[in-house]
């Protein structure tokens, strides 16, 4: 039996600091998402864009490409791991061929140019330890040069240049005294000179040749205000025999003069990015200088000089429009557009539209910016749920491209914004379901006629008939919790709710970021009162009959599992087993059993009662028979409903079976199949039975190391693959799921996974 794997989709946000997302020449943006680096295609089409690449073992502070005159084969990150890498890509993969190991703490900015015709590298790393370090890459061996200690000091961005005439590298370095300091070598680097004018924190530098002895350095800073020093050969100059003074510094044997060009005032909020372009201008074949600058005011400004008198202005503005972002902390130049990163850990594209001359936003990847806790798939497997740490519940379905390229998969609504971490959630029907978060209470969502309409436009297929009678959308109130409905024709009658107010919209693509925001929330139709703590798993029966919810405890009387009938929302019984938190809850395909875990090391099998929604207790374990000597993490039913497993943090899979003898213990006519599965200093995190119709069992399980493994079960384990940490997640596996089989005909299985990396990821299992 062999097992191949074919990545459908992944889905994750940057992370949520400056200088965190950077794009090449090639059309390629490269992002620290949590611990990897991730590289996006922007070019792909009718596939995953994405690639993952797992190394660093703490956040990726800052990644940047490193750009040759050619081609783009290499890039540089850093991590609070206290360490820096430069990967190369090499026969179509990329490799860290350099780790760069000596701060004291994490690093948190980098930056790199190529010398001597771009054969050799310097690197330079600024840390949170008071120091910079300086990298030389020479013949393919890469040495640590030089630490420049700033003694109490923090260096914030750091950025280096290739001065013209020497063709030397000269170092910008903006510390938290609200100064650039500027460092060139002799022997060793030390400090040359130092700009001063901002008013605060200098969050972004960037520099552009102007000609053949002149540079120009733009710094950003938080006192909203962006700088522009001019930086040239020096000449003496004489006014009527007055010897004018000017700023001036020796580099390389070279006096070199600066001059404050110009300061842009534009933006309302502290202004994090900056990056210069050179473009032509096709009217007098004359080069043109923009740059693009980003800001926590939720815009992004291209300024240029006017032609005529050289003063700097903004000639395009854009940014979101209410929503609760909080602005942009980055942003780069595209071809032909440019992006900007969110304070959510969002991706905005602009792309320039050559007819109109206007610039509109696109289509992009994204996903959640915190640990994703729970995913779902709906009934058929037409979508995917997925809630998180970021207090969002978030839907994903595939894009059926108009132009042929094949299906997409895409973020196509944010269900779900909340004031509270989300933890778990349920399917109820193609179009409710229902989500628990760390509060009392689980909240029953339905979908809006808007999201109904535009899935069909966008997947091509109807979820249910549209009977017309519920709400045409969704709204949060100003401080409010609940998702308010908003109906056909409603006005809107309080000005204070502008901010979350819904605007019904016709899609044919997958929406912005500022539509998801906005515009693609299901009304909230129940809220689930009964728990003493927080909610912390659920489930549903596949009919979306019944629904059985556990919270947090310390308690035997909080540990109960509460059963609800979603005909009447009504709390119908409360099972009592466990003495602690039940961890995981897991109704049989046929909704006649449920299985819950808990951090007692116990499992309860609760069997329905004939012809009645109740349940009563068929089987349990306890110290004598439960095989798991740690807390149980997850279970899973076979999909035939034959055998059940679950995983505990002690390394072992158990799969367990009814069988036609009763015994006196707790376990009754259920028993061990097999031998478990034993992986000593393991944590076993997240199970999934294949969907197959076979005399063996594929069992997917999820380990705390982030990595997923496919076993074949047949009283015996046998492994067939493993994804490592590139292509599964690099921490805690929380969930996997099998899709439901769309068909008989069909025998793809695709696996969907979600862990505390933030990521939400399918796979495509081909067993032969």
């Amino acid at each position: 039996m062999k097992v191949s794997v074919k990545q459908i989709y992944t889905s994750v946000a940057c992370n949520r600091v400056p200088e965190i997302v950077d794009w090449n020449r090639e059309g390629f943006i490269c992002y620290g998402a949590s611990n990897a680096v991730v590289i996006y295609d922007t070019n792909a089409k009718g596939q995953d864009p994405l690639k993952v690449l797992s190394h660093h073992r703490s956040r990726v502070n800052s990644v940047k490409w490193l750009q040759k005159s050619d081609s783009c084969m290499e890039l540089l990150s850093c991590s609070a791991d206290k360490t820096a890498a430069i990967w190369t890509l090499h026969n179509g993969t990329w490799k860290v061929t350099s780790q760069l190991t000596g701060h004291d703490n994490g690093v948190t900015c980098i930056n790199g140019v190529y010398l001597n015709g771009e054969d050799d590298l310097m690197v330079y790393t600024g840390s949170i330890d008071s120091t910079v370090r300086i990298w030389e890459r020479k013949n393919g061996t890469t040495t640590h040069k030089q630490t420049i200690n700033l003694h109490s000091g923090l260096c914030l961005t750091l950025h280096a240049h290739i001065l013209p005439i020497t063709n030397k590298p000269i170092l910008f370095c903006a510390l938290d005294d609200h100064k650039i300091h500027i460092f060139s070598e002799e022997d060793e680097y030390h400090r040359v000179h130092i700009l001063i004018g901002h008013e605060d924190w200098v969050r972004g530098l960037d520099a552009i040749n102007v000609d053949d002895n002149t540079i120009m350095l733009a710094s950003a800073s938080q006192d909203t205000y962006i700088r522009l020093w001019r930086i040239q050969c020096h000449e003496e100059k004489q006014v009527k025999g007055i010897k004018v003074e000017e700023k001036v510094f020796k580099a390389y044997g070279i006096t070199w003069s600066v001059k404050l060009d110009a300061v842009l005032a534009g933006h309302e909020g502290w202004v994090y990015g900056i990056q210069w372009q050179k473009v032509l201008d096709k009217a007098n074949d004359q080069p043109i200088y923009r740059l693009l600058s980003s800001s926590l005011d939720k815009t992004l400004i291209i300024w240029q000089p006017e032609s005529h008198g050289g003063a700097w202005v903004e000639s395009v503005r854009v940014g979101e429009v209410g929503g609760n972002g909080l602005g942009f902390y980055g942003s780069r130049f595209g071809q032909d557009a440019f992006m900007g990163h969110g304070y959510n850990g969002s991706l905005h594209v602009w792309k320039l539209d050559k007819e109109t001359n206007q610039w509109h936003p696109c289509v992009v990847v994204g996903g959640h910016f915190n640990g994703v806790e729970d995913i779902r798939w709906e009934g058929q497997g037409r979508y995917l749920l997925s809630v998180s740490l970021d207090q969002t519940t978030r839907l994903h379905a595939p894009w059926k491209r108009s132009d042929g390229a094949g299906a997409e998969w895409h973020e196509l609504s944010r269900a779900q914004l909340h004031g509270y971490d989300v933890c778990g959630a349920a399917s109820l029907a193609p179009a409710r379901f229902v989500s628990a978060a760390d509060e009392k209470v689980l909240r029953v969502f339905r979908a809006p006629h808007n999201f109904l309409a535009n899935f069909a436009n966008i997947v091509g297929e109807q979820l249910l008939g549209d009977d017309g009678s519920g709400p045409e959308g969704a709204s949060v109130p100003s401080l409010g919790l609940s998702n308010k409905a908003v109906f056909t024709g409603e006005e809107q009658t309080n000005g204070d709710d502008n901010d979350g107010y819904f605007v019904p919209i016709e899609l044919k693509e997958p929406p912005t970021e500022e539509t998801l925001m906005q515009n693609t929330l299901w009304p909230e139709t129940h809220k689930l009162y009964g728990h003493g703590y927080e909610v912390h798993c659920v489930d549903a029966t596949a009919d979306g009959a019944l629904l059985a919810s556990a919270a947090r405890a310390a308690h035997p009387s909080h540990a109960a599992v509460l059963l609800w009938d979603t005909s009447t929302w009504h709390q119908i019984q409360k099972l009592e087993s466990h003495n602690l938190t039940v961890t995981q809850l897991a109704f049989s395909p046929d909704g006649q059993r449920l299985l819950s875990v808990s951090r007692d090391r116990r499992w309860t099998v609760f069997q329905r009662k004939q012809d009645s929604n109740l349940f009563e207790i068929a089987a349990s374990t306890d110290k004598t028979n439960g095989v798991h000597t740690r807390i149980i993490w997850c279970c899973a039913w076979a999909w035939d409903g034959s055998v059940f497993g679950t995983g505990s943090r002690d390394g072992k899979v158990c799969v367990w079976s009814k069988t036609d003898s009763t015994s006196d213990s707790s376990l009754k006519d259920y028993s061990l199949v097999g031998n478990p599965l034993e992986l000593p200093n393991t944590s076993i995190t997240a199970l999934a039975f294949a969907p197959l119709k076979r005399e063996t069992q594929i069992l997917a399980t999820g380990f705390e190391s982030g990595v997923i493994r496919i076993y074949n079960f047949d009283s015996t384990w046998s492994l067939l693959h493993e994804l490592d940490n590139s292509a599964a997640h690099h921490l805690t596996v929380k969930r996997l799921f099998f899709r439901p089989p769309r068909d008989e005909a069909n025998k793809d299985l695709y696996l969907a996974s979600c862990g505390s990396d933030c990521f939400v990821r399918i796979n495509n299992i081909i067993i032969t």
